[in-house]
């Protein structure tokens, strides 16, 4: 039989890694960008971001899209697993109206830089997306497929326990009847 010792340390590691899937969770849910952890001021960040895809909308990645500012600064990217790229330009309120050319192969697009120079709080920024649009998967697909993980993996848990439980009484009754 488990002593009270080992009980108290699968509750403690049970529990632990309750606590590990409930921040891997918000963390899918609020995945963080490197446009948030910028170190620029907020009304200098200026975010060119969006989708590269084929001519049916299914993502390209691993493809390089390249940037330029007027200015002559010029920067490329990767596409991550769905297609998304997204770039920081440190822009200030003098370049408003500028052009950045973005540029994936041989296709070329060209976005002014817009904003309202009064408001510093508000992100700046636009999307170029390239390729045909995806085919939108509803967010209730998403969060119904994450509610049914985390209830698969509670339920696991449970009758886990449960079963242990089980064995262990089964071992106690078997002892109890070997001692009479």
């Amino acid at each position: 039989m488990a002593s009270y010792l080992d009980i108290k340390i699968r509750d403690l590691c049970a529990q632990r890694l309750t606590n590990i899937f409930i921040v891997a969770f918000f963390f899918s849910l609020f995945g963080f960008s490197e446009s948030v952890l910028a170190t620029h001021e907020a009304d200098h960040r200026y975010l060119i971001s969006g989708y590269v895809r084929d001519g049916v909308g299914v993502a390209i990645k691993n493809t390089t899209v390249h940037l330029e500012h007027k200015g002559g600064e010029k920067k490329k990217v990767d596409t991550n697993g769905s297609g998304y790229y997204e770039i920081l330009f440190h822009l200030h309120n003098d370049n408003l109206g500028d052009e950045i050319l973005v540029r994936v192969g041989d296709v070329e697009k060209k976005v002014k830089v817009f904003f309202d120079p009064e408001d510093s709080a508000s992100i700046r920024g636009d999307s170029i997306n390239f390729g045909a649009d995806a085919q939108e998967t509803e967010v209730w697909v998403y969060l119904t497929s994450v509610s049914l993980l985390i209830l698969s993996v509670a339920l696991y848990i449970g009758f886990r326990q449960t079963k242990k439980k089980k064995k262990a009484i089964a071992r106690k009754e078997k002892r109890s009847r070997k001692k009479k």
